[in-house]
Parts: C-alpha cells; structure tokens; sequence
C-alpha cells in the first residue's frame, strides 16, 4: 500500500517536473562551481581560506589589493603580537567593492579593526578589467551580496572606453560562470582540484607566498609631493560609498597607503583622497612620505621585487611597523597560547619554512 502511495506522488507529472528543476538546479550549481575562475587562482585562494577560517576569529580584517596580501604577513602578527589578521585583497580590487566585501565579511566574522588599502582608489572605470571583476564576484558563493557587487560593477564600467577595458556587455556569463569557463575543460585546463567539494585555500591567512615573494630589483624612491590634484568622478563616488559603508560599522577602521616606487604626479592623487578620508574622521597611515619609510626602514635597492610590491624583507618591515602602530594605537587581544587560534601559528611555521630558502640574488 505504502510502495503504491509513492509510485503515485512519482507518477504525478508536476511532482516529476518540480523534481526535474531541482536537479536541474543542484546540477547546474555544481557546474558553476567547477566551471568558474580555477582554484589554482592566488586571489580565489585568499577567499577560500577565509571562507573556511571559523567563525569569529578573525581581530583584524585587511581589505584591498596585492598590496595588501604582499605587504602585511597575518601569521608574523600572531607571532609576534598575538594579532588575529586576515588579508581579504585581490589583485587590483577595485575600490567600489570594498563595501560589498565588508557585507561578505560581516556574515561570518566581527572584526575589530578595518584595515583599509587605499591605493586602489586611482583605478578608474577605464582601468577596469573583466579580471578585475572576476577575481572578485568568481570568488564568492552565490548570494544577493555577490550578485549586487557584480550589478554594482557592471554599472560602474559602463560606457568604459580604455584601452584596457574588456567588460562584456551581456551580464549573462557573469552571473553564470558556466557560460564563460566551460571552455576551460577543452584547454586542458580543469583539474581535479575544481571537481572535488573542498576547495585549494590559501593557508597563510591571505598573504601571497610565491617565488616574487623571494625577488629582489633595485628601484628609486618615490617621488614625493605635497600638490593635489582632483580624483576622476566614480573614483571619489567609490571612495565616498566605502566611508558611507564604514560609518555604518560598530568596527574601528583605519586607512593605509603602503610604501611603493611611487612616480611623478601619482601622489597628489593620493593627497585628496587622503584627505577626504581624514576629513570623514578616518585614521590614514600614509607610509609613501620620507620619514615614514624611513621609519619602516623600506631599501629600495633590495626590498621590492618590482616598482609596486615588496619582498618578503621588505613585507617583514612594513609588518613590524604596522603591528608597532596596532599595539599603540587600538586595543586588540593577544591570542597566542588559545587553541582556536591555533591555525596562525601553523602558518608562521609555513611562513618560516617557504622563506629559508632567502632571497635570490638581485635583479638587474
């Protein structure tokens, strides 16, 4: 009687459409999964080990770009200061979604402290690239945030006329990545990594070990200056939304602009939007004047593996000056020596390890 029962519920032809859609569905999320930016991807790798970091653990949270995830080392904190950091930053983040990953971040952590990078604040909508974009919203699970911050992105390049610009006008591949990357398992270049349920995570709390990591090339300082010069319209509109998001946190948040082989007429870019952020009542750490990096003790002959990115010597400073400045100026908690906090000190030992092998000789 029971089995017939079933049979029946199985017969019914919207019983079997309903269940067609929902496999259809469950299939196609999968696809999306798999068929996506690779998980041999250094920037998906940031959020999928802040993904899986457990909830309310993470102190300090670092937003912004490969300066952020060269520069300041989350498991040399612990280390030396208890400091529980992550580095959520992506190659070239562009500044409009920094709201949409404080939302992100909210879902899962309550941080203390913001750290804010503010050197993607330059990156006008004609510098935006369909990786910039990618990197960010491929990256994160769907949800109505991913989807807003893609909307958010979509709109913001619009009418973009750059020689760099390459966004596609169709919003369909990016909402399903399927249709983009299906291409992938053709190149040869699907691995077995992205078929399995867990995902490759960067363990070393966001920042980036690789072999430019153990670099170094002579550069000139940077060119100083204390002129201004207006940002473009949607940048200071980006910079503007992010410390309205801000304001809205129960969180201290201060801004940084790292050290970098800075050129002429760069800074006095810099110097407005320093100064609109301070203007909101925001801290900025802006390490780009003389007796900053002298304080940092940045050589620019051996710490910088190219004009905008630090080694790891060069990283080991600006980390030591930056906790130096944390230890003084916020009251964080030391978690050495509590097990939940354990995996910052497993990776300081990955730290360790990859560094020994030092740097290699200096490039010319």
């Amino acid at each position: 009687m029971f089995s017939e029962k079933i049979k029946k519920i199985f017969d019914n032809k919207v019983v079997r459409a309903i269940g067609f859609i929902i496999i259809a569905a469950l299939l196609l999320m999968y696809l999306n999964r798999v068929f996506t930016i690779g998980n041999s991807d250094s920037n998906k790798q940031i959020f999928n080990g802040f993904y899986a970091e457990q909830e309310e653990t993470i102190d300090v949270l670092y937003l912004g770009t490969s300066a952020t995830n060269r520069y300041f080392i989350p498991p040399k904190a612990y280390n030396d200061a208890g400091i529980a950091g992550y580095n959520l930053a992506t190659m070239g983040l562009p500044m409009l979604f920094v709201p949409d990953l404080i939302d992100e971040v909210e879902k899962t952590q309550s941080p203390q402290l913001y750290i804010i990078e503010l050197r993607n604040v330059l990156k006008t909508k004609n510098e935006i690239t369909d990786a910039h974009i990618r990197r960010v919203t491929d990256s994160m699970p769907a949800s109505a945030n991913k989807y807003e911050a893609l909307d958010k992105a979509l709109k913001y390049t619009e009418g973009a006329t750059g020689e760099l610009s390459n966004i596609d006008e169709s919003p369909i591949d990016y909402l399903i990545p399927v249709v983009k990357y299906h291409s992938r398992l053709s190149a040869g270049e699907i691995t077995p990594e992205d078929f399995l349920p867990w995902a490759v995570k960067n363990t070393t709390k966001g920042y980036v070990l690789s072999d430019l990591t153990l670099q170094q090339k002579p550069y000139k300082p940077p060119v100083y200056s204390d002129e201004h010069e207006e940002l473009a319209p949607e940048m200071e509109a980006a910079l503007l939304a992010t410390l309205d998001r801000c304001d809205e946190l129960d969180a201290e948040v201060m801004f940084v602009f790292s050290p970098y082989a800075m050129r002429k007429n760069v800074q006095a870019k810099f110097n407005t939007a320093i100064e609109i952020v301070e203007d909101r009542g925001y801290t900025v750490l802006d390490c780009n004047q003389p007796e900053v990096t002298d304080e940092i003790g940045i050589d620019w002959e051996c710490d910088l593996y190219n004009s905008k990115h630090v080694n790891y010597v060069g990283a080991e400073k600006f980390t030591d000056y930056l906790v130096a400045y944390l230890e003084e100026n916020y009251d964080l908690p030391d978690r050495r020596g509590d097990s939940k906090w354990d995996s910052w000190a497993e990776a300081y030992e990955e730290y360790l390890d990859f560094t020994k092998k030092g740097l290699n000789d200096p490039v010319e």
